[in-house]
């Protein structure tokens, strides 16, 4: 997400994602959290993050980029077959330059890359840094996106993160919480760790979930 670092900046942005419709937070007071991996599918790592979970009989919800979806349809299909719900996260994922028309047209043909691999809707969606704006967000409610953002960022992408870095910010989910991973990274920053870190983080958190009595669930 690009960096809010006021509480007005933070309650501006809470407004448009009101316009847009999106949620933060899973619903209800269950004891319930979700992981959720944007940016792939990716060839190498994302048939790693999935091995991971099926391993752990967990589940997760991916947001996919509609032009990596399109060159590789497989593990979209892999992704539903194995249980995981899919949403869409544009077609190019470099959006925030664009005009604002742009930026729309990208979003939808984003979700039409997933809904032709899938052959059926996928109005989830996620959009790249979770970034808004007043003729995204409009544009979003009034085309019948399901937006949803995230409540927690253990930021697997920051320069330096390691494994126990992700442990440690994942431990400290509670219920309700919708977690921010990526199983592959679309603009990787210059010394981003490899999603090796990722893959040996997840076992132990997933089990740490688990141990605090929460169950792991996709979004809707």
């Amino acid at each position: 997400m690009r960096r809010i670092d006021t509480p007005l900046r933070w309650r501006a942005y809470l407004g448009l994602a009101r316009v847009a419709g999106a949620t933060r937070r899973l619903p209800g007071s269950g004891q319930e959290i979700a992981l959720t991996f944007d940016d792939g599918p990716d060839p190498e790592s994302t048939p790693r993050v999935l091995d991971v979970l099926a391993a752990h009989d967990a589940v997760a919800t991916f947001f996919c980029v509609g032009q990596r979806a399109r060159r590789h349809p497989e593990l979209v299909q892999r992704i539903v077959a194995e249980g995981h719900t899919v949403g869409s996260h544009s077609e190019t994922h470099r959006v925030e330059d664009l005009g604002a028309q742009a930026v729309v047209a990208d979003y939808q043909a984003g979700r039409r890359s997933l809904e032709d691999v899938l052959g059926r809707p996928v109005p989830l969606f996620r959009p790249p840094h979770g970034w808004l704006d007043g003729s995204s967000a409009w544009a979003l409610r009034r085309l019948g996106f399901r937006t949803r953002l995230w409540t927690v960022d253990p930021h697997d992408y920051e320069p330096g993160t390691e494994a126990m870095d992700l442990r440690q910010g994942l431990n400290g989910c509670s219920a309700g919480d919708v977690v921010l991973l990526h199983d592959v990274l679309e603009e990787a920053p210059d010394g981003a760790p490899s999603r090796d870190v990722l893959v040996e983080a997840l076992p132990d958190a997933i089990a740490g979930i688990r141990a605090r009595g929460l169950d792991l669930v996709t979004l809707s």
